[in-house]
């Protein structure tokens, strides 16, 4: 059973040309087959360990002085 917003999304996309409507389905389509696989990768007991080698990683950089700070829209 489909909820109402994707039918109206599916509404506007049939008023659409053959061409942005396949568009659109790539994109749909390409979507959900990312999130698929992260939803995999996160599900591999394997990931918490790469994970917390990327953490400790990122903090080592950071106490060494090799990041840069992010304010808004601009790095500094």
């Amino acid at each position: 059973m489909m909820i109402e917003r994707p039918k109206q999304a599916f509404a506007l996309a049939e008023q659409r040309s053959e061409q942005e409507q396949q568009v659109l389905a790539d994109l749909l389509l390409e979507e959900m087959h990312a999130e698929e696989q992260w939803e995999a990768l996160f599900a591999d007991p394997r990931s918490d360990t790469l994970l917390e080698r990327m953490v400790a990683e990122a903090l080592a950089e950071d106490e060494a002085g090799e990041t840069e700070a992010i304010t808004g829209d601009s790095i500094s």
